[in-house]
């Protein structure tokens, strides 16, 4: 189990957080300067950024280039888990969008975006594992994200605001962007305009200074932050790594049966901050009681598809939930072997899915939590990984074989050892005209009333980000309580 998608998207808000030094609004070309910032989360050193823009020349006419280099570390309990982002950014110093590219380098696995202009178009590279996709983005009035720092600091001035679209070279998606430069004050003992710029779900909040230098930016609601500091002190980190696996850990002190025992589970989740927290209403998650603050949550088990399925599964779920994403390339020979070895002549939808499902909670040998998220071939290939793997490499092999799944995030009961829920990820699979949860992870065909879903989607960069978002969010402002329980042989307890 893990925060799941939590980890990339930290890194991505890393790569462009760190804005530019103020030269896009220089009459002429300057020496390349550097920026170095601290990375914090919930408070915590993670990790640094560099941040580094110069003038430049792209086809004989005047351009900037900005370069983000990107480190951050973390641990899940036993497992160091270190993430690299490196991002170069080309553009007009007006903003017009030339070209870009970015390496992330996750664990063991690299990744790679590269975007380039052609005519009223911008052509999208995604090369994920060795799966390679291509999209095309139309251009017209788009900004590159990384250039909106380039309009903050031309035009510094209180009142000043701008809003349109921008091509988020961090996942190669276009984002709504608004920005607007509040007064003139001071941060850190220095003169220091307030600046604030949404892109997409991410609020940041920023202090420049009037020549253009960035002091220090907060980027909400993922409580993510960088300060400007040197270089020595940047690339220093402390000696306690922050645990992002015990981070996403909800005690439960009284403790309760282990789910496979329990027919009905009520539960409240809190907003520390204030805020209630995210939470999906289906068949088997229905809210019984909503504050400003908190969501009190009926969590019911499901019964197995009653009905026979044939193979493949048509319907309004089909096409959406079929489709191919860059950590699930379907037309992969070595999963569409591993699909058809595991389903065989199976032709009841419903005993493919729990075929697949034992498959993936057995073939997935090493439970590792070193893995920040693996494609469905890396899975299949090193049998390694946690939860994400597990689901992702159950996607894939279902789909395949015809049948529609998601992914779904949130928590799960981890006891009765630990006491304890924390953060995780499962599937789902339309089957029988409903969704049915299945968790691979933990070898369930029909997943326990103590699954909590947050999100649901496919791996692709929405669906990943909107996963990462809420685990970043949720951490360190939860605080869930079992206020009931009732068990498979009838018997209800209030805690």
């Amino acid at each position: 189990m893990k925060a799941s998608n939590l980890l990339p998207t930290l890194g991505l808000v890393a790569a462009l957080l760190a804005p530019q030094l103020g030269i896009a609004a220089a009459a002429t070309p300057v020496l390349t300067e550097e920026a170095w910032f601290d990375f914090t989360f919930l408070d915590r050193k993670v990790g640094f950024v560099l941040a580094r823009d110069e003038m430049t020349q792209i086809n004989g006419q005047p351009a900037i280039h900005s370069h983000r280099w990107s480190v951050i570390t973390v641990r899940r309990e036993t497992s160091v888990v270190r993430m690299e982002f490196t991002t170069d950014v080309y553009f007009k110093p007006d903003g017009t969008p030339l070209r870009f590219t970015q390496v992330r380098k996750e664990a063991n696995e690299r990744r790679s975006l590269e975007g380039y202009r052609d005519g009223e178009n911008f052509i999208i590279q995604n090369d994920v594992g060795g799966n390679v996709q291509r999209s095309s983005v139309p251009i017209a009035g788009v900004r590159l994200a990384s250039s909106l720092d380039v309009l903050i600091a031309q035009n510094l001035k209180e009142g000043w605001s701008a809003k349109g679209q921008a091509l988020d070279e961090a996942e190669g998606t276009l984002q709504p962007y608004e920005m607007q430069v509040k007064a003139l004050g001071k941060r850190h003992g220095k003169p220091a305009f307030e600046a604030v710029q949404k892109l997409g779900p991410l609020t940041t909040t920023m202090w420049i200074t009037p020549k253009g230098e960035v002091l220090e930016s907060h980027t909400a609601p993922i409580r993510a932050s960088i300060v400007r500091t040197t270089k020595e002190k940047a690339i220093e980190m402390p000696d306690g790594v922050l645990d992002i696996f015990s981070s996403g850990m909800f005690s439960v002190p009284a403790g309760i049966p282990g789910g496979s025992n329990l027919e009905r589970v009520v539960v409240r989740l809190t907003g520390r901050s204030g805020k209630r927290p995210t939470y999906l209403s289906g068949n088997a998650q229905k809210p019984r009681k909503k504050t400003k603050s908190s969501v009190e949550l009926v969590l019911v088990a499901q019964d197995p598809p009653l009905r026979r399925t044939k193979l493949p599964v048509r319907g309004k779920a089909s096409k959406a939930f079929l489709q191919s994403t860059p950590y699930e390339p379907l037309e992969d020979e070595r999963l569409k072997a591993a699909a058809q070895r595991v389903v065989g002549k199976e032709r009841d939808a419903w005993s493919a899915a729990k075929r697949i499902n034992r498959f993936v909670h057995e073939h997935i040998k090493n439970k590792s939590l070193t893995k920040p998220f693996a494609t469905a071939v890396e899975a299949l290939e090193a049998e390694e990984g946690d939860c994400t793997e597990h689901a992702v490499l159950f996607s894939a092999l279902a789909k395949i074989s015809g049948i529609p799944t998601r992914l779904v995030t949130g928590l799960v009961y981890v006891g009765p050892s630990r006491r304890a829920f924390g953060y995780h990820e499962w599937v789902e699979v339309f089957i029988g005209g409903r969704w049915v949860a299945m968790d691979p992870t933990f070898g369930q065909d029909v997943a326990d009333p103590t699954h909590i879903k947050f999100t649901e989607g496919l791996s692709d960069a929405d669906g990943l980000r909107e996963a990462g978002l809420v685990a970043a969010t949720l951490i360190g402002d939860l605080k869930l309580e079992v206020l009931e329980y009732t068990t498979v042989s009838g018997r209800t307890k209030k805690l």
